[in-house]
């Protein structure tokens, strides 16, 4: 569900995006009804489909399966009118399908074909179908062969409906997303700066949960150079580059957020014996891990001449990266440690923030009030600390995430559950969402 992936720069919401959102209403809102009713005689079909596709086993990496779900998504759109495109690396067969329609919005929608379980799972773990329950297992069976069936199945509606209240639909199917690529990030990139709004149909949360926000990830290296010397008989001409690293982690600790002095108050099992329910509101706006420590050194009496550290920073606003980068590097040129000099390399690795700007934050609010309407339910926000694909549209253009069928212990081999129920439910409630963007427009400030 979540990846990491190479450096890319900010860029703020254009002003083609956000025009995109005040366009007049030219055609006749669809009927719910009909909708809902068009998107129900399709689970027969769609429970088949997920099945089918479950059963394709593509970690990310294997060529062949890869290369299998391709063809298989090809097969299914271009009856549609889709045109089918493949890029392809090393690892795998990246799709995107394109329709042209009569509206004005362009549509991005993003999913993923590969999945985290290697080859060999699916003996171990085979597709399973409870009709009682609704609930299904199989290897990466909710993250995400639910959503991808699931996307099929939303633009075989579309057709059943008739509806060409768009100005392009453009699907992307990620073959990459676990682990991340170049090309991967080329091809978000390329076809956000074609589109006005994304929905990344991942993995969703249960409970009708919507990922509104995500951190953006960055990593600092810092190495410290001293003086070596015997512990002994000359500390006083040595310089430990050991104890200023320590210095340095103490001093830059204090720019994150702060965090509880009692941990396991959060977790799972904190939570629940308090009553709350976590879906990402405790997550410190800012923070900093310090996830290695080295030192060449190996005597206990000998003075460190060299320590370095290696540093996750992540923060849900995009201006704060400036921000620490400024102050790590005023801490470095002030060693507390006489003769120690600090260098500090980065930020590299880094990836964007998936932010809750005005534009997604009225996509959200329309989204709500469509669940609420037709479900009667409340929409419940998530913010994560992870990095998925969105994130990287999300630079462009207005993005939410967590629109996919609703799972349980992603990644998770023996656990993975996925609730095919929320299928027909989800994939109503996204287009009516996308019907509302096209006639009447969402304000953006």
């Amino acid at each position: 569900m979540e990846c990491f992936m190479s450096f890319r720069r900010i860029a703020p919401l254009t002003a083609a995006c956000l025009a995109a959102f005040s366009m007049s209403a030219f055609a006749a809102p669809l009927d719910p009804a009909k909708v809902k009713s068009v998107v129900d005689g399709q689970i027969p079909a769609y429970l088949q489909d997920h099945k089918a596709i479950t059963e394709i086993e593509s970690p990310t990496g294997d060529k062949a399966g890869s290369r299998q779900m391709a063809d298989w998504l090809k097969a299914r759109f271009e009856p549609l009118g889709y045109k089918a495109e493949y890029r392809e690396n090393d690892a795998g067969t990246h799709v995107i399908l394109r329709k042209k329609g009569e509206g004005q919005q362009r549509v991005l929608i993003l999913g993923h074909t590969d999945t985290v379980q290697p080859k060999g799972s699916l003996a171990k773990k085979p597709y399973s179908y409870d009709a009682k329950t609704g609930l299904s297992q199989g290897p990466g069976a909710g993250d995400s062969k639910a959503s991808v069936a699931q996307l099929l199945h939303f633009a075989q509606a579309m057709e059943k409906l008739g509806y060409k209240n768009y100005g392009e639909m453009i699907f992307y199917f990620d073959a990459e997303e676990e682990v991340g690529s170049d090309l991967e990030e080329q091809i978000l990139d390329e076809l956000a700066k074609q589109a006005d709004l994304t929905l990344s149909v991942d993995t969703a949360r249960p409970g009708w949960g919507l990922t509104t926000q995500r951190k953006w990830a960055a990593n600092f290296d810092i190495s410290v150079k001293g003086t070596t010397g015997h512990a002994g008989n000359s500390p006083q001409s040595s310089a430990s580059a050991t104890v200023e690293l320590a210095n340095q982690i103490t001093r830059i600790m204090k720019l994150a957020s702060p965090l509880p002095k009692d941990p396991s108050q959060f977790t799972p099992q904190g939570l629940a014996k308090r009553g709350l329910s976590d879906h990402g509101q405790f997550i410190p706006e800012l923070t900093i891990n310090v996830g290695v420590i080295e030192t060449p050194n190996t005597k206990r009496n000998s003075v460190p001449a060299a320590a370095s550290a290696k540093l996750d920073i992540r923060g849900y606003k995009a201006e704060d990266l400036k921000k620490i980068q400024a102050a790590i590097a005023k801490i470095a040129a002030t060693p507390a440690v006489g003769g120690t000099k600090v260098e500090v390399k980065g930020p590299f690795s880094y990836l964007p923030a998936m932010e809750k700007t005005p534009a997604a934050a009225a996509l959200v609010d329309s989204y709500k009030k469509i669940v609420k309407q037709q479900y009667g339910a409340n929409v419940v926000e998530w913010s994560g600390g992870g990095v998925t694909i969105g994130n990287f549209t999300s630079k462009h253009i207005p993005t939410i995430d967590g629109l996919g069928v609703e799972t349980d212990y992603e990644h998770d081999l023996d656990k993975e559950t996925v609730d095919l129920k929320t299928f027909a439910p989800r994939t109503v409630s996204m287009i009516l969402l996308l019907d509302e963007v096209a006639n009447k427009g969402l304000k953006t400030k």
